[in-house]
């Protein structure tokens, strides 16, 4: 691991700790914040079509999903196949208020996330930037929390944002 990794990773984690509601808000969105985000997805997407009153409109919804899903369900696990990155927990021995037992390259989160900004940015730009938002939270939090190194969630975010511009291109295409 790179110095300035290490560096950063302390930083950021060092923000655990501190307090019940400090270490609330790094669970919420370092875990749970991801639903909602997808939640609000959907209903984004529902909002569209009952707008238009026309089933066309969710192509590009379901090409985002699809682009999610390629990210987390395919990309991810390939790649922890092939490269096993122990979680900081682990391999520093230090505190987390969040556990995962997969290896920690890529951020898992933050590439789910990323996949759908990136292909929601091609139809709808404000609320991609939003998404955007979004899955730097989701990844700083998973940083704070202990499970994941700032190169894991940099990792996450160029593997989303390439997926997401692959998958959409390549189905949209067709």
């Amino acid at each position: 691991m790179t110095q300035l990794d290490m560096s950063i990773f302390y930083a950021i984690h060092s923000l655990s700790g501190h307090g019940i509601i400090g270490d609330f808000l790094i669970v919420f969105f370092g875990e749970y914040f991801i639903y909602l985000v997808l939640a609000i997805f959907i209903l984004v997407a529902y909002r569209a079509y009952k707008k238009e009153k026309n089933i066309a409109v969710l192509k590009p919804y379901f090409l985002a999903i699809i682009a999610t899903v390629v990210a987390r369900f395919v990309i991810t696990p390939a790649i922890r196949l092939f490269y096993h990155h122990l979680r900081p927990f682990i391999a520093l021995s230090t505190s987390h208020l969040l556990t995962d037992t997969s290896y920690s390259f890529p951020s898992g989160h933050t590439i789910t996330m990323f996949a759908l900004a990136v292909a929601t940015y091609f139809f709808n730009k404000k609320f991609s930037y939003f998404l955007f938002a979004a899955g730097l939270i989701v990844g700083v939090a998973r940083i704070a929390g202990g499970v994941h190194y700032p190169s894991d969630v940099v990792g996450g975010i160029v593997l989303g944002v390439i997926t997401g511009v692959v998958i959409y291109k390549l189905i949209d295409m067709a």
